[in-house]
């Protein structure tokens, strides 16, 4: 497959997704083997060989992956396909990315992408060196 042009942004929020290891790693082959556009033909068990792990690592990343709105599921009727958001996906070109984006915006816009809001939680009663204070 020749060159992609691919929004950089997702390099950039990549962190912040909180992704596994091996949810990055399905994430990589996605992103290598995808066609313009996002389709990613490559089964869950040809990625898993691709990866040297078990199949059902691949299901849990790519489980993680949809949650967090990186991929897409389609039930086809044939089994499930899969393919990278469309803000995310490469093109051939910049006009076909611009094509997509606009018509992705007239549909209300490609699905969101979900960076988790983890918050610390605060420490159990009667845990650790917490002192009450009158």
């Amino acid at each position: 497959m020749g060159f992609m042009l691919m929004d950089t942004g997702l390099m950039a929020m990549l962190r912040k997704l909180k992704l596994t290891q091996t949810a990055t790693d399905v994430l990589s082959v996605m992103v290598e083997f995808q066609e313009p556009g996002g389709a990613v033909l490559r089964t869950q068990p040809e990625i898993a060989a691709e990866l040297g792990i078990h199949r059902t690592q691949v299901s849990r990343a790519m489980s993680l992956l949809v949650g967090r709105g990186l991929v897409l599921r389609n039930n086809n009727g044939k089994g499930r396909s899969y393919a990278l958001n469309p803000a995310i996906a490469g093109y051939e070109s910049a006009d076909a990315q611009a094509r997509e984006m606009t018509r992705q915006l007239a549909a209300g816009g490609p699905p969101p992408i979900l960076v988790p809001d983890y918050q610390q939680t605060p420490p159990k009663e009667g845990r650790g060196n917490l002192t009450s204070v009158a």
